[in-house]
Parts: structure tokens; C-alpha cells; sequence
């Protein structure tokens, strides 16, 4: 088997309103705000990571663990466009903002949302901004913070 190739195969979509987080509609995730060609290549950073529980009984011999709550953290490192119309992510990803970020993942951009597709939908909540420090050779960039509001849907299917 092949293996699921990432350069050019990631749809990342900000969408203000989705009716049910397990299966967000085509209108809806069309209607959203594509952002991949906004985040930079390394800059779609989700990570989750999840506390311990001790669960160690007195009978015991080892020292056990049952999973805890889980904490999903996503930054978005996004370039800034020269010309402000098209400045959308630095316009759009504003403290406070509020709503779900979809991520499809092994599918060309290019290719449209379609049913039974598979999708992460994370509900989400934007941080300040936050402009990278100037590099040469680069280009002008910041990152965002986004907050993950709820328990977010890792296998969602498009309706």
C-alpha cells in the first residue's frame, strides 16, 4: 500500500456555523473560508495530548494508568498578503472569533468537498494574532492560536 501523501493534500476550512459536528454538508464546508493556501507548509499544527489517571490498585505490582482528559492545541503559522483584500487570513483569524476549522486530509485541494468524505472538525475560538519575527529569505507571516471549545470530531463524514 501506498502511503497518504501530505504536499498538496490538505484541505484546511474555517465555517462559521455547522449544523451537526459529525456531519458537516457540502453548502457548509463550500461555504466556509479555504485557508491552505494561507497556512504556510510547516503551519497547520495540531497537536493533542492527554493526561494520566492513576489507577493503581493496592493489590497491585505496577504502577497503572487509565487515559484522562485529552487537550487539542492548533497554531496556524499564515502569510500575510500585500494587497488587503486578499489579506483574508489575517482579516478573518481575529481574537474572538468562534466557529469550527475542518480539516480534510489525502484528498487534492483542488477536489471539491463531497458526501462521505472523511473530515476533522474541530470547534474552535481564535487567540490574538501573532506577527513572526522578520527572516530573511522569507516571507512576512504570524501565527494563531486557535482554542479547541469542545470535543472535536476526528472522523466526521460529509453529508
Amino acid at each position: 500500500m501506498a502511503d497518504m501523501l501530505s504536499d498538496g493534500n490538505n484541505k484546511v476550512t474555517f465555517v462559521p456555523v455547522l449544523a451537526n459536528i459529525a456531519a458537516p454538508t457540502v453548502a457548509e464546508l463550500t461555504g466556509g473560508t479555504s485557508l491552505e493556501c494561507l497556512i504556510m507548509a510547516d503551519g497547520l499544527d495540531i497537536s493533542t495530548d492527554e493526561a494520566a489517571i492513576t489507577a493503581s490498585k493496592l493489590c497491585d505490582t505496577i504502577d497503572a494508568e487509565q487515559p484522562g482528559r485529552a487537550k487539542t492545541t492548533i497554531k496556524l503559522t499564515c502569510v500575510r498578503k500585500d494587497v488587503p483584500a486578499e489579506d483574508i487570513a489575517w482579516t478573518l483569524l481575529q481574537r474572538g472569533l468562534t466557529g469550527y476549522l475542518a480539516v480534510r486530509r489525502g484528498i487534492p485541494v483542488a477536489t471539491g468537498y463531497a458526501t462521505g468524505q472523511k473530515v476533522e472538525v474541530y470547534p474552535v475560538k481564535a487567540g490574538v494574532r501573532r506577527p513572526v519575527k522578520p527572516e530573511a529569505n522569507g516571507v512576512e507571516k504570524f501565527e494563531s492560536q486557535l482554542y479547541n471549545t469542545a470535543a472535536s470530531n476526528l472522523d466526521a463524514a460529509v453529508a
